[in-house]
């Protein structure tokens, strides 16, 4: 395979396959912004899969994201990211400005082709350019090798979150990396203000 991540509307051609040693099949794949993300959006990414995120049993209410990105390939929306500010209060009562990355979803017939990893790094950029000092996303623990290769790491304690009947402690994974360079996450408990996203 061969391309890189890129930022804002390059082009990235990349090899998926071969035959007898040779490459068969040329994809040319775009990052985008998306000034909306609809329901029909997410459907033509997503298909009839029941549970692309793997976390509907978990019943979390999450915000709207105000900010979106998109993969496309020859047109074709086949992956989306976005992200919204937020509001992290510390252990020590800080609060901390932060941007919430989610809804990352790529279509099933293109996972585990780079596809998500163009799609994380360039939203990444994408982020920085806001100039709040680090992300946070949600994650299922499985996901962790991939965030963390992009840069991502786990925060290792709890993480309180609002729901519709009051507070509960985050179960899925919390995650971070620095936006601007110096920036580091606090130690202890961190508490998102509103919903997760």
């Amino acid at each position: 395979m061969t391309g890189t991540a890129a930022w804002p509307g390059d082009r990235v051609v990349r090899t998926f396959g071969s035959l007898g040693g040779g490459s068969i099949t040329f994809t040319t794949v775009e990052l985008t912004d998306l000034p909306e993300f609809s329901p029909a959006d997410y459907r033509r990414i997503v298909g009839d899969e029941p549970d692309p995120f793997g976390t509907d049993q978990l019943g979390i209410s999450r915000r709207a994201k105000s900010d979106h990105v998109g993969l496309t390939d020859e047109g074709r929306l086949i992956a989306h990211a976005g992200w919204v500010a937020a509001t992290v209060r510390t252990e020590s009562g800080a609060t901390l400005e932060v941007l919430g990355l989610g809804s990352v979803v790529v279509h099933r017939d293109r996972r585990g082709h780079g596809a998500g990893r163009q799609l994380v790094a360039g939203t990444m950029e994408k982020m920085r350019e806001r100039q709040v000092p680090m992300a946070v996303l949600f994650c299922r623990t499985e996901r962790l090798p991939f965030y963390e290769r992009l840069g991502w790491l786990p925060v290792e304690a709890d993480v309180t979150v609002d729901q519709p009947d009051g507070t509960i402690v985050m179960p899925l994974l919390t995650c971070w990396v620095p936006l601007v360079e110096g920036a580091v996450m606090p130690a202890g408990r961190l508490r998102v203000e509103g919903l997760p996203f």
